[in-house]
Order: C-alpha cells, then structure tokens, then sequence
C-alpha cells in the first residue's frame, strides 16, 4: 500500500511538470506571453534555484547563511566569461559554462564551508556574510571580469527549456537528496547535532557536503541569470540579495523545499504587481513619493508571519499535490492502478545492512576499559584514575550522588570530551582522541540524559538514521534512485522494523517522534542506539522519568537487549531497585573517583557507600534487593 501510495505521488508530479511545461512554452512559442512576461517566468525559475539551494545549508542543515548570492556572482562571472570566449556553438559552450560556473561556485563553498562550518549561529552567519562580500570585491577588482563596470554583450542564452528544465533537476535532486541516508543525517545535525555523532555520523563532512552542493545550485542559477540579464555588475551581488533569497526560505518554511520554491514565486512575482501599486498611491497621494516599496513589504510580510506562523508557510512540511489534487486525478489514478495490477510481479532484490566485524578475539579481555581516566576543565578536576572493565555480555552499574561526573564519564567514553589523562580501551584498542562518529562505528552506542531524538522525523525515520555507518550507497546514488540505493534502503527498512518490534512499538513506526509519550521516546531512543549495532551500550538514566510499570518494562527490555544482541551494557541510573534488580556488578562514583566496586549486595553493604550515596534509604534498599 505505501509503494503504491508512492508511485501514485510520482505519477501525479511527473504529469503536473510535463503540464506546467508544455502549457509555458506553448505560450511562449505562440507569442501569447511577451518578452517581459518571458524574463519574469526565467526570473522566478532562477529565484526557485536560489530559494531551494539556500534551503539545504540554511533549512535542512539548520546553518544561517548569508552569503549565498557570492556563490551566484563566481557561477555568473565563471560562465559569462567562458561564453564570451569561447567561439564555437553556442550548444556546447552554454552548458559547459554553466557546469564550470557551478564548479566553481562549489570550490568557492568548500574553501569557505571548511573555516566557517566549524562555527554556529551568529557567528557562522556574519563570517559567511563577510566571505559574500570579499568574493563581490574580489570580483570588482578583477580585469577579466570587467572590474567596475561588470560585463556586457553576454550572449542572452537562457531559453526557457534550459531553466526550467535545470529547476526541475534541482528541485527533484534536493527531494531525492533529503529521502535517502545522506538526507536524513543532515536534517539529524539540524534536529540534534550531539545525537547525530552518537549514531555514527560526521558532522563536519557532512555539513561541508551540504555547503558545497548548495554553492554548485547557486552557481548554476548565477549563469542562467547571466545569459539572461546579457550585463551583470558585481553590485548586483551584494548582500541584500543573499537577505532577498533568505526571506524566501524563512517565509516558504525553513526546512520545506515546496515552501521555499511557493514563496519564491510569490516574492518574485510581488515587485512587478508593486510598481503598479506604486504609481497607484503616487496618483492618489501625490505629497507621498514612494520609489521602492518592496523592502517595506517584504518587512512587514516577515513580522506578521514570524508572530503568526513563527515557522514559515510550510514549516519543514511539504505540499502534497496528492493530496490536494486526488479528486481532480482520481481516473488517472485508476489508470494508473490497472496498470501496475497487470504488472508482473518479482522478488526486489534486498542488500540487508552491513554487519560490522569487530577486531577482538580474546572474550577473557574487557570489551570496555578505562585506565586511570581524568579530566580536567580548568582548575576543576572533574574526574581522576577512574577505573572501569566491563566484559562482554556483562550489565554494569555506574552510580553516584548528583554532580558526581557520571555523565562526564560517558562524555569521555564517547569522545565528547578528550581525557586529560588516562586511557581508554576499546575492544583491545585505544580511542582517545577519535570523534564521536568514529567510536561510535567501531562498537559503542549511547543514550542521553536528556532525550535526544530528532523530533521532526518520523520513529522510523529516526532510526535509519543510526544505520548511517553501515550503509554504502553514494549521494549520487541516493539522488537518481540507483539499485543500490534500493536495495540498501529496504533492507534497513526491515531491520528498523524488526528493531521496533523488539520493544513493541511497530504500531508506531511511521509517527512522528515528538508524539509518542515520554516512556516510548526513551525506549526509541535505545532503540536508535542498537541500530549501529555496538559492542558496547553506554545508558545515561533510562528510566528517568518513568513510572513503576514503565521501569519494571524497561528492566525486561534491558535483558532482552543483553540476550539478544550480545551487548557489554553499562548503566547510569538513580533508580536502585532497577540497578540492583539487573546490574551484575556496579561502580560507585563520588567526586569523580571510583569509592567501591562490587556486586549489588556487597555495594548495598559498604559503609562508604552508605555515607556518600545511599544515606538512610540504604536497609529499604538492601530489603528490595533481596526480594528482586
């Protein structure tokens, strides 16, 4: 039923573009739309490119850009001058030009992304804003691209085949792009960025690979734009354009490419209905002389909808015309239904996910330990010479008083923290100093304090997203639906699945994860951890939160999970009935330092523990673990 509600949603976009394409060029082949009304249509084409190339970095990243218009000017200038120099068929030149100016623009983006990415917030927005502006200037001072004065005589190129049918690419690319693994690791860096490295995602890479692409879009639309004005000047790229092409995405919905391409049309469209607007009020109010009134409506648009509809037209949603249109299509659906009924039907080839070989023969090792680990933050010594094995298959208690650094522990662990002394053992190897993405792939897991999900995806969705490290499929591939994309994709499609029916929760699978009620948020959270299928699972509170029934539930799932999965588990709890009902051994930790170890009931009878954690509640404690 989902594939075939899928096919159905293709079928009716593919007949709306061929429609919207052979009813425009009709028109224009006819010379029912003039010159001016054909510039308006390239115009809008190209702001789409813009819109929907800044949407990637600025709403599915979730970085504030705001020097877009500077990867315009090098595509615009790359590909003018190339056409201008180049003396054969202009059949040939026109998309080399647009191709190198695209490739430049990226190259552009890659210097820039590699500094500027290491930022956030403010910060990356004013560097991108100073980097637009010193291409702009870099441009102005250049002879080859006309200093000053810009470049004329630009062959007008731009046809209506090329730019809409480069828009569509686009538009389709970014789609495809954002539905398939490369997608959903880059809206899980703007949803939770500290989560998406504990699934094994680098975030670096790939919010370079988002700024570089986005670079190449612009670019391609700054050499349509060229071969349609026939002048450009560097002016024309200043930093009102980037805000220009910014406004389209916050109004359209940050994160929603059907958002971002509506308000383009519109904002695009909005300047020629104001210029007659504008002779209107100077007619009527001849003591008031407006001369540019976009600005002021492009304001006052922006405060009404950041009051009444703070996440844009769409938000991170997307207009369905299956939805909106199924009554005007429901024959072409029909069609289309017979036909896939009498189609023959084959068994789809299933690459199910990588399953990671782990380099550790010796099971008498640890799987986990750290060796005399500490860290310091100035001159507070937040840990020192903790010492912790934990075997393979063994659940493994860490507990401790509030601030005791329990959590500053797994941070370590995980590589959130670099250790200012010590060592940490994984699986027979040191990984101090690796990235949290990297431990991740090579055999730890972890869940968080405060939960953590990517709350815009779907339960799902957020556990494809774990399967980053295990799948292999290209972002190329992932944008042209290539066989491999295919079969890796629906592979994880069932592990995710079988996932989910672990903890009974596949009746769930395609809500959205800020729906379900806190007891099942935690669950999908360890569940999103298992999908990278570790070695060891690292558990920072798991039942904080929880009610008796949902605790209990939760200690059957803790031991279903050791059983099934062959996973090293060491947990952070302050629910001792659930650590001594489940726990083989515990670590006590107080001020940073290992004060006991030993099983339940030993660490239940050491009077150290008594006085530095357990405190008067220490006998109710002792009576409940022996009656678990």
């Amino acid at each position: 039923m989902k594939m075939n509600k899928r096919f159905k949603a293709c079928l009716l976009n593919l007949i709306a573009i061929v429609a919207v394409y052979f009813t425009f060029s009709l028109l224009i082949n006819s010379g029912t739309l003039t010159r001016y009304h054909r510039n308006i249509i390239f115009t809008i084409c190209i702001n789409i490119i813009m819109a929907v190339s800044l949407n990637l970095t600025t709403g599915m990243l979730g970085e504030l850009a705001l020097g877009h218009a500077g990867f315009m000017a090098v595509g615009a200038f790359t590909s003018a001058i190339i056409t201008k120099a180049w003396g054969i068929s202009t059949v040939i030149s026109f998309p080399v030009a647009l191709i190198a100016g695209g490739l430049l623009a990226a190259f552009f983006g890659l210097v820039i992304g590699i500094p500027a990415l290491r930022l956030k917030g403010d910060y990356l927005a004013i560097i991108t804003l100073g980097f637009g502006e010193i291409i702009r200037v870099i441009i102005i001072n250049l002879p080859i691209t006309g200093a000053t004065k810009g470049l004329s005589g630009i062959a007008k190129l731009t046809s209506f085949n090329y730019v809409y049918i480069i828009m569509v690419l686009i538009i389709a690319s970014l789609f495809t792009l954002g539905r398939s693994r490369h997608g959903r690791a880059i809206i899980s860096i703007r949803e939770n960025d500290i989560a998406a490295e504990s699934t094994g995602i680098p975030i670096f890479k790939y919010k370079l690979f988002a700024f570089t692409l986005a670079a190449f879009f612009a670019g391609v639309a700054g050499g349509l734009y060229a071969h349609q004005q026939g002048t450009i000047n560097a002016a024309t790229f200043d930093y009102n354009k980037s805000i220009d092409y910014l406004v389209m995405v916050v109004l359209g919905g940050m994160g929603s490419i059907t958002g971002s391409i509506i308000s383009a049309v519109v904002l695009s469209m909005l300047p020629e209905y104001l210029r007659d607007l504008t002779a209107l009020i100077n007619d009527l109010l001849p003591a008031i002389k407006i001369t540019d009134p976009r600005m002021l409506i492009y304001s006052l648009m922006l405060v009404l909808m950041m009051i009444f509809r703070p996440k844009g037209l769409l938000g991170t949603a997307e207009f369905s015309l299956l939805n909106l249109w199924d009554f005007i299509v429901r024959h072409v659906k029909r069609f289309a239904s017979l036909i896939t009924r009498h189609l023959p039907e084959r068994k789809k080839a299933i690459t199910m996910p990588e399953v990671p070989k782990y380099d550790y023969a010796n099971l008498d090792l640890p799987v986990l330990e750290t060796k005399q680990l500490g860290i310091r933050f100035g001159g507070l010594q937040a840990a020192k010479d903790v010492n912790i094995k934990l075997m393979d298959n063994e659940i493994v208690g860490l507990i401790g008083p509030n601030g005791a650094g329990k959590t500053t522990i797994f941070n370590m662990l995980t590589g959130v923290y670099k250790p200012t002394s010590g060592d940490i053992v994984l699986l027979g190897k040191s990984i101090v100093g690796s990235p949290t993405y990297h431990i991740t792939a090579n055999g730890i897991a972890r869940t968080f304090q405060n939960i953590r999900l990517f709350k815009s995806m779907t339960v799902i969705e957020n556990i494809k997203v774990a399967f980053q490290t295990r799948m292999h499929y290209t972002p190329m591939e992932g944008i042209i639906r290539a066989p491999r994309y295919s079969r890796e994709e629906r592979g994880i499609d069932i592990r995710a699945r079988e996932l989910l029916s672990v903890f009974g929760m596949e009746d769930v699978a395609d809500t959205p994860a800020d729906s379900l009620p806190y007891g099942q948020q935690r669950k999908l959270e360890i569940c999103r951890a298992l999908a990278s299928n570790p070695k060891v699972l690292l558990l920072d509170e798991p039942a904080a939160g929880m009610n008796p029934k949902e605790t209990e539930e939760l200690m059957n799932t803790i031991k279903i999970i050791r059983n099934r999965f062959s996973v090293a588990i060491l947990l952070i709890e302050h629910d001792m009935k659930l650590v001594m009902g489940i726990c083989e051994r515990i670590y006590v930790l107080n001020y940073g330092n290992i004060i006991a170890e030993g099983t339940p009931d030993e660490i239940a009878h050491n009077q150290e523990v008594v006085a530095a954690y357990l405190g008067t509640a220490a006998e109710e404690s002792k009576e409940e673990s022996a009656t678990c």
